[in-house]
C-alpha cells in the first residue's frame, strides 16, 4: 500500500506518496490543504501517512481524511527507531536529521555513514558502526551565507548563485576579481572546506564510513567533497517511510 509523507519545515512543507521505497510523486506547497491531501489519498489508495515537522506543527486531526486519523504517525524522539539515540537533548534533535539517518541506514549495506543535508541549514550526522545515533553538527546554509553578507554590511550586494553555477564542477576563482567573485569564492570555497573537513575526521575514526549528501544544495558539495558520497533528494522520505512502517505496522 502507499503512504503519504510529509516534511514540514520552517517557510515551505512538502507532500511525497512512496510505496516500498518507491516514490510515486512530490509536491512542494507553502500551506497544506485538506483538499489536496484527500485527492491524493483517493489517487493512490494511501494506506497509512507519517509527517516529520521542524517547524510549528500543523492541525493534522483538521487536515487529514478520516480514514487515515487512526493510521498517522508524527516523528518525535519517542518514536521507534531502527538505531539506538545517544543525544544529550534528544526533545530538542530536529526529526528530519533524524529521518535523513533512517534514510540513509536503509539504503546503505553497512555502517558507520555521515550524513549532510544541505537546505537552509547544512546538518552533518553521524550513525556510528555500532548502529548509534552520535549527534552532528549545524551549520549556516549557502543561502543563509549570501544574504548575512548582504543584509550585514552597508555596501555589499546579495548574491545568488545560478544552479549552473552550483553543478559546475569547479570551485569560483580563488582570488575574485570583482565583489561577486570575492563572495562567490569565500562563500562556496568555506562551505565546502567545513564539509571536507568533518568528512575527513570522521574518515580518521571510520576509515570505510559512506557519506551521503541531501537537501537542495547536495549537487554542489557532491561535486566538492573529495569523498565518494551518494546524494539522494528523496533521503527524508526513505527514512520516514522506513519510521512509519516501524511505527504503525503498515
Amino acid at each position: 500500500m502507499a503512504h503519504l509523507l510529509f516534511d514540514i519545515g520552517n517557510t515551505r512543507s512538502k507532500m511525497a506518496v512512496m510505496e516500498k521505497g518507491a516514490l510515486l510523486e512530490v509536491a512542494a506547497t507553502e500551506q497544506l490543504r485538506a483538499d489536496a491531501i484527500e485527492r491524493l489519498t483517493e489517487r493512490y489508495g494511501i494506506d497509512a501517512a507519517a509527517a516529520c515537522v521542524t517547524g510549528a506543527i500543523p492541525d493534522f486531526g483538521a487536515l487529514l481524511p478520516s480514514a487515515l486519523q487512526g493510521r498517522f504517525h508524527l516523528l518525535s524522539h519517542r518514536s521507534a527507531f531502527p538505531f539506538r539515540i545517544d543525544y544529550k537533548t534528544p526533545n530538542t534533535l530536529g526529526m528530519d536529521r533524524l529521518a535523513a539517518v533512517a534514510g540513509a541506514r536503509e539504503l546503505a549495506l553497512q555502517r558507520p555513514l555521515m550524513v549532510v543535508d544541505a537546505g537552509t541549514c547544512i546538518t552533518v550526522d553521524l550513525l556510528d558502526d555500532k548502529d548509534v545515533y552520535r549527534g552532528g553538527a549545524i551549520l549556516p546554509g549557502l543561502a543563509m551565507r549570501f544574504r548575512a553578507l548582504h543584509e550585514q554590511t552597508a555596501a555589499l550586494p546579495l548574491v545568488v548563485p545560478t544552479s549552473d553555477e552550483l553543478r559546475s564542477l569547479t570551485l569560483p576563482p580563488l582570488c575574485g576579481r570583482s565583489t561577486r567573485e570575492a563572495i562567490m569564492s569565500g562563500v562556496l570555497r568555506a562551505a565546502a572546506t567545513e564539509i571536507q573537513c568533518f568528512a575527513s575526521e570522521i574518515a580518521i575514526r571510520y576509515p570505510a564510513f559512506k557519506l551521503f549528501l541531501t537537501g537542495g544544495d547536495a549537487d554542489f558539495f557532491a561535486n566538492q567533497v573529495k569523498f565518494p558520497n551518494f546524494a539522494n533528494s528523496t533521503l527524508l522520505f526513505v527514512g520516514l517511510e522506513k519510521l512509519l512502517n516501524m511505527n504503525i505496522n503498515c
